[in-house]
């Protein structure tokens, strides 16, 4: 076993006019004259602050539907296993309730989208004429081929490297 001291010895000691100045022991940079921050369209926040507000409204809807359910089912087991009629119980009617529920908050996404933020990125779009639709949308933006052909070879079923 060969002996090996635990920890390296130090570097040689350098006076500090000696040493070479590194990249943060500089100053920052004086501007002439302070920048204002770059601010979005207007337009592009009412967007932004649009959709949020709707996927939030429908998420907690669902979500929140969900978690009544849950907490029902939890805590007032005698309430959930109430008879109706027949063999329906109120657990099952509000269980399948939950498909209605998620569907409207669905839809009433779609329908306020369509309605109050569409036109307004439609006319987010026209005031950037430099980058049209077909651009953003297009198979070439979105990783894939313009010509229709994928560029990774499993997407075709012609990889190797599992038994056949």
């Amino acid at each position: 076993m060969s002996h090996q001291h635990p920890f390296p010895d130090p570097p040689p000691y350098r006076h500090p006019d000696e040493v070479a100045r590194s990249f943060w022991d500089a100053p920052a940079p004086q501007h002439p004259e302070p920048r204002e921050p770059r601010r979005p369209h207007g337009d592009l926040d009412a967007l932004r602050s649009g959709y949020r507000r709707l996927r939030r409204v429908s998420t907690l809807t669902a979500l929140g539907y969900f978690t009544l359910f849950l907490l029902l089912a939890a805590f007032a087991p005698g309430l959930m296993t109430s008879e109706i009629s027949g063999g329906l119980n109120v657990g099952l009617l509000l269980g399948l309730g939950q498909l209605p529920v998620a569907l409207a908050a669905i839809a009433l996404y779609e329908r306020i989208a369509r309605h109050r933020l569409d036109p307004v990125a439609a006319a987010v779009r026209e005031q950037h004429p430099w980058q049209s639709a077909a651009e953003t949308r297009g198979p070439a933006a979105r990783g894939g081929h313009p010509g229709g052909q994928e560029q990774w070879p499993w997407a075709s079923g012609r990889a190797g490297g599992g038994r056949s």
